[in-house]
């Protein structure tokens, strides 16, 4: 921790309850005269050293509390995914039928074993092979190398 906040730190803990809004700690350091940077050095050092949420609880947010992330198509991906294709991996995400390793997974093993465009029926086939995709083709299943 950086000595030179520990007096604020300290000012803060008496003068706030643990479960106040951050909205108020940081209009009161904003009256005393910080600036945004300092204030958001302040709270981070606040909130790390009493293991309370910047939103005012004391639980901790892990990373399944949190929005699902959106993940962009990267240059080396776009020409390759039709869109159907990227669709059903996105919602293969969202609907939690697959982690996001697994997602990546899926999408690099698409990558490397589908010459050419990558359709709905080669995403399918290979989610299938995976296990998270049983009986989505029917009997359909295209060769994947």
């Amino acid at each position: 921790m950086d000595d030179r906040w520990a007096p604020v730190l300290d000012e803060l803990r008496e003068r706030f309850a643990a479960d106040t809004d951050v909205v108020e700690v940081e209009a009161y350091l904003s009256s005393k005269g910080y600036d945004r940077r300092q204030i958001g050095e302040i709270l981070s050092l606040l909130y790390s050293d009493t293991g309370s949420s910047p939103t005012g609880g004391t639980e901790r947010i892990t990373d399944t509390d949190r929005e699902p992330s959106l993940r962009v198509q990267g240059p080396h991906e776009r020409g390759r995914f039709t869109t159907e294709a990227w669709g059903y991996l996105v919602v293969l995400y969202a609907s939690g039928a697959v982690s996001l390793n697994d997602f990546e997974h899926l999408v690099e093993r698409a990558l490397v074993h589908v010459d050419g465009r990558i359709t709905l029926a080669d995403i399918r086939s290979l989610a299938d092979d995976a296990g998270f995709d049983d009986g989505a083709m029917g009997g359909e299943h295209p060769l994947i190398h």
